[in-house]
């Protein structure tokens, strides 16, 4: 009860010392910026629509729960502040994570959606009939995108502009390719139909290829999450056994130096092995 008493004290006097300096005009823009409205905006690219301050309060409150319930359990304020820091950052990370699926999630639905727009195209609809046309055929998340595309051309919006603007959105090489054939064919004419089969064609051998070699990298992808996570069950393993020969590891200054070489060199090693397995196609 002392500690939990202490670590609550320890905030408080956080929150005064920022309440007695406070922020300057222009810090608390940046703040609300980088905080606040860059992070809320990145959700709305995922068609993902919360409150900011709502995020930014649920965060605060869950850092700050994570932070007296690690310092009750270990009595360390190091320790606490580093769990509540991990919680206050895991919603970006999740984030990070969001985006790169339903980006990855786009770029499968792609080669489909340029086939039927291809198949659209020929039949003699124009590009926004049959984009409009498509619209309503493929399955979210690239039916949400072409449902924010179309409105906008028929509020006046040029229809390669409006497809640049996807593509800034949504920056995969399969959405570029697709952007660059439309402004094309708009600019200089030409078989707009054949293009778009050509590059569905050639998107299903690249998303081919790149499920191989996903396919011959796992294993080692895996043995980079093994390699990582095995020290770190190790020292908890070791922990729970014997915790009084443990705990200088993080009552000592040498402890937290040791903890410190371990977690460079544990993200150094990931770092390498993703990298050794990442394979451009």
């Amino acid at each position: 009860m002392p500690v939990l008493i202490l670590g609550m004290c320890v905030l408080a006097t956080m929150a005064a010392v920022f309440g007695a300096t406070g922020f300057t005009q222009s810090a608390a823009r940046t703040f609300r910026r980088e905080a606040i409205d860059a992070p809320a905006g990145k959700l709305a690219d995922l068609f993902i629509f919360v409150e900011p301050e709502r995020l930014l309060r649920a965060g605060g409150v869950a850092a700050a729960v994570a932070f007296a319930i690690v310092l009750s359990l270990t009595g360390l304020p190091l320790a606490a502040l580093g769990a509540a820091s991990a919680v206050f950052a895991s919603p970006r990370l999740l984030q990070a994570t969001w985006r790169k699926r339903y980006q990855q999630q786009i770029g499968a639905q792609l080669p489909d959606a340029m086939a039927m727009l291809a198949g659209a195209v020929r039949a003699g609809s124009g590009l926004a009939q049959g984009l409009d046309q498509i619209a309503v055929m493929v399955a979210p998340p690239l039916r949400h995108e072409l449902a924010l595309l179309m409105p906008r051309h028929r509020l006046g919006v040029q229809l390669d502009e409006a497809l640049r603007d996807m593509g800034r959105r949504v920056p995969l090489p399969e959405v570029h390719l697709l952007v660059t054939a439309v402004a094309l064919a708009l600019q200089v004419g030409g078989s707009l139909g054949g293009t778009l089969d050509r590059l569905a064609d050639t998107l299903r051998r690249k998303h081919v290829i790149e499920a191989k070699l996903r396919a011959l990298t796992s294993q080692g992808r895996l043995q980079a999450i093994i390699v990582t996570a095995l020290p770190v069950a190790l020292m908890l393993a070791l922990t729970a056994l014997d915790p009084v020969s443990m705990r200088p590891l993080v009552t000592t200054a040498g402890g937290w130096a040791v903890l410190g070489c371990i977690a460079i060199l544990e993200t150094t090693g990931w770092l390498l092995i993703r990298r050794i397995v990442a394979i451009d196609v």
